[in-house]
């Protein structure tokens, strides 16, 4: 059967070398076509959730809850941040409208407590003693509102201030949330820092809303046909904030984050990572080959068959998946560094061929033909059994659930197949035509390769079994990370801002999500579930019809009023020297205040003190224009934000009954579904950033609700699908290659040969996940069903060279080492440029393969040898 398959490849390499040119021809013409139809239907998918099968039960919850709610798929999420609320809150408005001026690209701008909506009724969202309280402050500094409406200048500010300070003073007033604004104020006049004192934080700081982080969520329009689908709108976002002045120079930070960032952001990482992987790979892969075939014309010959390949399996991902994912984008650089090896030991024999030929063949040509076809008709069969073992280690993720990895599987096992083609048809073609005749001068010993006798072999079984034991008592601490955002550039804005809000935010990402057929249901299971531990609360669209409303607007009528005040005219100025004058009294009036002051605003009064004296010694040392700039400057900062709330104050005095019916349908379509289901959303309470306080809020609150979902619950659950994959997958790699090795080796003894120190290698890459803290992950869970794919190959060359020759000379100095360190270097060359991907994912897939690769490496050339009967010392 053997000599039968070597003559047909004879014959079929005698029919490529031959027709040599067509051969070529044809083979150009294909590539072209396959890489223009692969560039043309080859499409990005940047969904983390798709990496999983839509048919595992979880992800038919969460499919469910998005088809319910499409308003929470493709979201973006700016993230305002503002020196004060009030800085916050005015960039966010302008920002807001900004976007929903583009509706072509932002067909929905939401903003999550902000808009008219709630600056109407916000007072209602109060509780009914807040509210009262709230409205007897402002009642008491009503006279100060309407002064200062009256006439916004400095003077009257620090009058008034003066007023408060007296002992006589009409108004009992807590003046320490004031004096920490102004010592605020003047520390930034002084610094040259932005600053503008924060009225809301004064007058209505028990509103909802008042905070320094804000945020505005939008759908945005994406371009799918564009390398990155939100690149546009992103940039817009970018370009008027820009345009708007928020910036740090004004006091306002924007960042974007949410689904649409990161998946942009991601892609933008997988696929520089996978072009500057590939590239390396192919640089590596180039000058190993050069060392090793010293060669031009055969490193030449191989580079091309190379990329043809590489476009072969480009095109067939193409034609049968449609789409690349996060994960098997790298497919490319797997194929250098293993589509490569099969021709390496097509060359390497050729080159022995040759010597063995001598002279005695006439003619340059007929000596490459009869050279080829006595090369590959000596290793073609050897070739097809390792394609076959090592798509083996790919296709083993195919049957499973982890359909990010069984896409790259299918696409890289089929690789393995094209790229045998190429080296039987393209790559012998191309060698007849160039004609290298570089017949080879090495021998089958080196005086450098050491002998392995009976005391080194005794050595090495011992220091193996340490490993092994060694490597044993590291597997419990092996760990699997679920986290989709560990796998990500952590140098990326939305990854930064997103774990930012994880560990900084009142409002964290990470809630669970529910619905229930009727209101009332969903406010039975909200309740139940805030008492669970570990949650801070469950809303409903419930929750955004205030109680006591009657009460509420009856304080908020009194209020009314009492609370008349004007739009500000803020065209009004002082001049220069009533604002010195105004600043000059206030220090006197202060430092009296502080002598008889014993209050809660005691300490306050002390630090403004402070700031004020180190102002004025500062201010007096400036020049006359230089003072006059700074003076017009403090204006600003201290009135500038007096308009704007003035304004929110008004509104809010229009206040009216809220129901379900006339909440603003913005937010009845984020808490009512399609089919009229009404959303329970549970928010954690603590930071979710790690995995344990992850999965402590997900069991407490599957409690109350066994079928909820939400990230958290996405997160947990495809870690469990991922690692039952990957050991379902490494079963069926390690089922098929022993069968296999059964059936080819025809003895038990010589399999597990190969199988040992593949056993080994696999317990030291798990060692090593340990000891360098390189957690298995989404991405290189792949690394051991693949090693022993691609492991399996050097243990079988090696296991044949043993049983030919007789165990008495040095093994490493025999050419089938050479071969197996030279195919080794280009795997590793091509798995080891993927560690220097922004994508950390990528990046760890590469680290673990390069390991992994170095074990098998080492142990195949060391410990195999020594599982054989040494006939000579």
């Amino acid at each position: 059967m053997t000599r039968m398959l070597s003559r047909a490849l004879a014959a079929w390499i005698e029919l490529m070398t031959r027709h040599a040119i067509w051969v070529i021809a044809v083979g150009i013409v294909i590539t072209l076509g396959g890489a223009w139809y692969s560039m043309t239907h080859l499409s990005m998918d940047t969904d983390d959730s798709n990496l999983i099968s839509s048919h595992v039960p979880w992800r038919k919850t969460y499919i469910a809850y998005q088809h319910a709610f499409p308003i929470y798929n493709d979201n973006l999420v700016i993230v305002v941040d503002g020196a004060t609320p009030d800085i916050a809150g005015a960039a966010t408005d302008k920002l807001a409208k900004a976007l929903r001026q583009q509706p072509n690209l932002f067909p929905s701008v939401y903003e999550p407590g902000g808009g008219q909506f709630f600056a109407k009724n916000g007072f209602l969202y109060l509780s009914k003693d807040k509210l009262q309280s709230l409205s007897s402050r402002l009642t008491q500094i009503q006279p100060f509102l309407g002064r200062l409406s009256a006439d916004p200048t400095l003077p009257t500010f620090f009058d008034m201030l003066d007023k408060a300070m007296a002992p006589d003073a009409p108004v009992d007033m807590n003046l320490a949330p004031v004096f920490s604004e102004l010592a605020h104020t003047f520390d930034a006049s002084r610094e040259g820092r932005y600053n503008r004192l924060s009225w809301q934080q004064l007058i209505g700081g028990d509103q909802p809303g008042v905070s320094d982080q804000r945020f505005i969520i939008v759908q945005p329009k994406l371009n799918y046909g564009a390398l990155l689908p939100a690149q546009k709108p992103m940039q817009a976002i970018r370009d008027a904030a820009k345009r708007l002045n928020l910036d740090a120079a004004h006091g306002v930070r924007v960042r974007q984050t949410g689904e649409v960032a990161l998946s942009d952001e991601e892609l933008a990482s997988v696929t520089h990572g996978a072009a500057w992987g590939a590239s390396l790979a192919f640089l590596a892969v180039g000058i190993i080959l050069y060392l090793g075939l010293r060669s031009w014309a055969l490193m030449g010959a191989s580079l091309a068959s190379l990329v043809a390949g590489l476009v072969g399996t480009a095109t067939f991902a193409a034609l049968a998946v449609g789409r690349l994912n996060l994960i098997s984008i790298a497919f490319a650089v797997l194929y250098i560094g293993l589509g490569i090896d099969y021709a390496i030991h097509v060359c390497l024999r050729y080159r022995e061929a040759l010597a063995e030929l001598g002279e005695r063949v006439a003619g340059r040509a007929a000596g490459v033909r009869h050279a080829l076809t006595s090369a590959i008709s000596d290793v073609g069969l050897s070739l097809a059994l390792c394609a076959l073992t090592t798509a083996a280690g790919f296709f083993a993720f195919i049957p499973t659930s982890y359909s990010g990895v069984a896409e790259l599987g299918l696409i890289s096992g089929v690789g393995m197949f094209i790229s045998l083609v190429v080296s039987l048809t393209f790559l012998p073609a191309a060698i007849s035509l160039m004609k290298p005749w570089v017949p080879s001068t090495d021998t089958t010993t080196s005086r450098w390769a050491p002998f392995i006798g009976r005391r080194a072999q005794r050595l090495i079984w011992t220091l193996s079994a340490v490993a092994v034991l060694a490597c044993v008592m590291a597997l419990p601490f092996i760990r699997f990370d679920p986290s989709t955002l560990d796998l990500k550039n952590p140098n990326d804005e939305a990854v930064k801002t997103y774990r930012d809000l994880l560990a900084h935010s009142e409002h964290s990402p990470l809630t669970l999500v529910t619905t229930r057929p009727t209101l009332a249901q969903a406010k039975g299971l909200a309740a139940r579930i805030a008492k669970q531990p570990h949650v801070s609360g469950a809303m409903t669209v419930a929750n955004f019809v205030p109680g006591n409303q009657t009460a509420k607007l009856s304080i908020i009528g009194d209020l009314a009023l009492t609370l008349a005040v004007t739009p500000p005219d803020m065209s009004k100025h002082a001049d220069f020297g009533a604002r010195k004058q105004a600043i000059a009294d206030f220090a006197q009036h202060l430092t009296a205040y502080r002598k008889s002051d014993t209050g809660d605003d005691a300490a306050a009064a002390r630090d403004l003190a402070q700031s004020l004296s180190a102002w004025r010694d500062w201010f007096a040392q400036q020049k006359p224009a230089a003072q006059k700039q700074i003076l017009a400057s403090l204006h600003d900062r201290v009135l500038s934000g007096l308009p704007r709330q003035i304004d929110g104050l008004a509104d809010a005095m229009n206040a009216s009954r809220i129901t379900l019916k006339n909440l603003p349908e913005s937010l009845r379509k984020r808490w009512i579904g399609t089919q009229g289901q009404f959303r329970v959303e549970v928010s954690p309470s603590g930071n979710l950033d790690h995995e344990s306080a992850m999965r402590k809020f997900v069991a407490s609150v599957r409690q109350a609700a066994p079928h909820i979902t939400g990230a958290p619950v996405l997160e947990l659950s495809a870690g469990h699908t991922v690692s039952s994959a990957f050991m379902h997958a490494f079963i069926y790699a390690a089922i098929f290659i022993s069968l296999f090795l059964l059936v080819l080796l025809r003895s038990v003894v010589d399999t597990i040969r190969v199988l040992v120190p593949l056993a080994l290698s696999g317990l030291i890459l798990a060692a090593a996940t340990v000891v360098l803290d390189i957690p298995f992950n989404f991405a290189n869970v792949i690394a051991l069903p693949l090693l022993l794919g691609v492991g399996v190959d050097s243990g079988i060359h090696v296991v044949h060279r043993l049983r030919q020759r007789e165990h008495h000379r040095p093994f490493l100095g025999t050419s089938t080492a050479r071969a197996v360190i030279l195919s080794s270097l280009t795997t590793m060359a091509g798995f080891g440029s993927l560690a220097f991907s922004r994508h950390a994912g990528t990046a760890s897939m590469g680290q673990l393969l390069t390991i992994g690769m170095l074990a098998v490496l080492i142990t195949t050339l060391i410990v195999v040898p020594a599982l054989f009967r040494i006939l000579r010392e």
